[in-house]
C-alpha cells in the first residue's frame, strides 16, 4: 500500500469499446516532497517506475523538492509558467477571500487551462513522454495536491483512451476522499495562523475539487475547438496515429 498523498492507479477503468486501461502503468497523485523508504521501493519494484512527471511551478519545486527514485527519471513542466495572476499553492487560495471567490477562481483556472498555449505544450510534452516509456514501465504524475494540473493530466490520458466522461469525472472526484486527512491538517493549521472564517471556507473550496471546474474546462474546450477530439489534435498534438498507437500500447481486452 502506497501512503503518497493522493495516489492512485487509473488502470483497471473501462472504456467506451469495453477494454480496460492497462494497470501499473498510470500513476497520479499529490508532491512527493516526503517520499518513505516503503514508498520509493514499492515505486521502484512494484511499480517498475520509469519517470516522475512534476507539473507544479519553478518556485514550488524549489521550496519541496520531489525525493527520487532509484531507476527513474525526473521530469519537470510548469503548467502555469504562463497563466498570469494563477497559482495553486496555499498561499494563492489563502489570498482570495472568500468561498464563492474561491470557486469563481478555480472554474477560470481550468478555462486558463483548457487554452493557454505554454499549459497545451505542456500536456503535449506529458504525451511525449508517455510514449517513450518502455515496455512494463510506468510513469507518475503530479502536481502539489494532485488534482487540478493532475486532474486535467488524467482526464487527457482517460480521453484520449476513450473513456466514457461520466469515469473520467469519477476518477476526478476520487480526490476529496483521498484527500480528507492532507486538508483537514491544512486547515488546522491555518486555524492555528489565526485566518480569518471567510479565508478558512475560501481555503477549503481550493482544496476540494469540483465537477464544475471539469465541466467548465469541457466547456471551454468545446466552445473553443467544438470537440474534445479536435482539441486533442489541434491543442495537444494527439493525432489519429498517436491515438492509435496510445490505444494499441495501453488498452487490454
Amino acid at each position: 500500500m502506497v501512503t503518497i498523498t493522493n495516489f492512485r492507479d487509473i488502470g483497471g477503468i473501462k472504456n467506451k469499446d469495453g477494454k480496460h486501461i492497462k494497470k501499473d502503468v498510470f500513476l497520479r497523485s499529490g508532491e512527493l516532497s516526503k517520499l518513505t523508504k516503503e514508498d520509493e521501493q514499492r515505486l521502484e519494484t512494484t511499480y517498475r517506475l520509469g519517470k516522475i512527471i512534476d507539473l507544479r511551478s519553478e518556485a514550488e519545486v524549489e521550496e519541496r523538492p520531489d525525493m527520487s527514485v532509484p531507476k527513474t527519471e525526473y521530469i519537470h513542466i510548469d503548467i502555469l509558467e504562463d497563466i498570469q495572476d494563477e497559482g495553486a499553492s496555499i498561499s494563492d487560495f489563502v489570498k482570495i477571500g472568500s468561498p464563492e471567490k474561491s470557486a469563481s477562481y478555480m472554474e477560470k483556472l481550468y478555462a486558463d487551462i483548457a487554452l493557454n498555449n505554454t499549459a497545451q505544450k505542456g500536456y503535449n510534452k506529458f504525451f511525449e513522454e508517455i510514449l517513450a516509456l518502455q515496455k512494463q514501465e510506468s510513469i507518475l504524475f503530479h502536481c502539489f495536491a494532485g488534482k487540478d494540473r493532475t486532474g486535467i493530466a488524467a482526464l487527457l490520458v482517460l480521453e484520449t483512451l476513450d473513456v466514457p466522461r461520466e469515469a473520467i469525472y469519477k476518477d476526478y472526484l476520487l480526490t476529496n476522499e483521498l484527500r480528507k486527512k492532507e486538508n483537514a491538517e491544512i486547515l488546522e493549521q491555518a486555524r492555528k495562523a489565526e485566518l480569518e472564517e471567510q479565508n478558512l471556507e475560501a481555503l477549503h473550496v481550493a482544496l476540494n475539487v469540483d465537477s464544475r471546474y471539469l465541466d467548465n474546462f469541457y466547456q471551454t474546450v468545446e466552445a473553443q475547438y467544438g470537440d474534445v477530439s479536435t482539441y486533442l489534435k489541434q491543442a495537444i498534438n494527439i493525432d489519429k496515429i498517436t491515438k492509435d498507437t496510445l490505444n494499441q500500447r495501453f488498452l487490454l481486452d
